[in-house]
């Protein structure tokens, strides 16, 4: 006949590994889908800032044209957190060709993330009819922006 003691134990031990596996299993249910979307996240904005980076460098080696601002304005969308971000957009023309675009600073069509008063600064520093200095990339003029 078994031990009363050693099987006390034996089930007490028992007890306390099925306990951490269940719960172990149960941590691992809940915590694993939190790393994989936050670690998508992590992904897509580390993607996004990689891009707008290249744009950015891209840019700097971009020849210039004149242009004109036609529309000018803060841009706020959503309920109580709005986001507000600046619509400027522009003409100009490369070889006679006519194009418009709408990036004020190279990268900021991959990521932008701007305070309400820095949007409002950025149309007021480009108002409508304004003359101002295009960087177009000349394998694709359409792609263009205002800051570099």
């Amino acid at each position: 006949m078994d031990n009363p003691e050693i099987v006390g134990i034996s089930l007490s031990v028992l007890c306390t590994i099925a306990f951490f596996v269940i719960f172990g299993i149960g941590m691992l249910a809940v915590l694993l889908p939190m790393f994989g979307v936050f670690g998508g996240i992590g992904w897509f904005l580390n993607k996004r800032s990689k891009e707008a980076k290249a744009a950015r460098d891209a840019a700097q080696s971009w020849p210039s044209t004149s242009g004109t601002v036609v529309l000018s304005r803060v841009e706020v969308t959503g309920g109580d957190h709005a986001s507000v971000s600046p619509n400027v957009q522009y003409t100009y023309q490369v070889d006679g060709q006519p194009f418009q675009a709408a990036v004020v600073r190279a990268g900021d069509q991959f990521m932008a993330i701007r305070k309400s008063g820095e949007a409002y600064k950025i149309t007021d520093r480009y108002p409508v009819g304004a003359q101002v200095t295009v960087y177009y990339n000349p394998a694709n003029p359409s792609d263009a922006c205002l800051e570099r």
